[in-house]
């Protein structure tokens, strides 16, 4: 598994993108947790960095090709962990990610959720938010978003 990771990181980056992610600059964990039409929502914390948050990046996508509008995903970096906002700005452009990817840069996604560790996912469906240390699979997401 860590193989896989690797390499799908540097294919990654090595290869142009046939289509862009568009990276996003985070305004505030509420914009992204406030929706009124009761979608569940994903949210994935994760750096380019980090191996594990590549595996991660890849089950979100899968699962984000899958789930269509049915529920809000967001992809949100730890852009204070990197060298900088514009190397993760060249990963989502050199990447074939769909999810949008938001930048945080102060650091106030993971101070919200109270998490030291990257990745975690957030999942919040039915009113109730559930926060994941470490990876999750696409079929994980699939259960906790129905």
């Amino acid at each position: 598994m860590k193989r896989i990771a690797i390499l799908f990181t540097l294919l990654l980056l090595s290869m142009p993108s046939i289509v862009h992610a568009q990276t996003l600059e985070l305004k505030s964990v509420e914009t992204l947790l406030a929706h009124n039409d009761k979608k569940p929502i994903v949210l994935v914390y994760w750096a380019t960095w980090c191996e594990t948050c590549m595996e991660d990046l890849s089950e979100l996508e899968a699962f984000f090709d899958s789930a269509g509008n049915r529920v809000h995903v967001y992809s949100v970096n730890a852009t204070k962990s990197e060298q900088s906002g514009e190397q993760v700005r060249n990963f989502a452009e050199k990447s074939d990610l769909h999810v949008p990817v938001y930048l945080d840069e102060k650091g106030e996604v993971a101070d919200y959720f109270r998490q030291k560790a990257i990745p975690f996912t957030v999942i919040v469906n039915h009113g109730k938010q559930q926060v994941i240390p470490g990876p999750v699979t696409k079929e994980q997401l699939e259960k906790w978003t129905d």
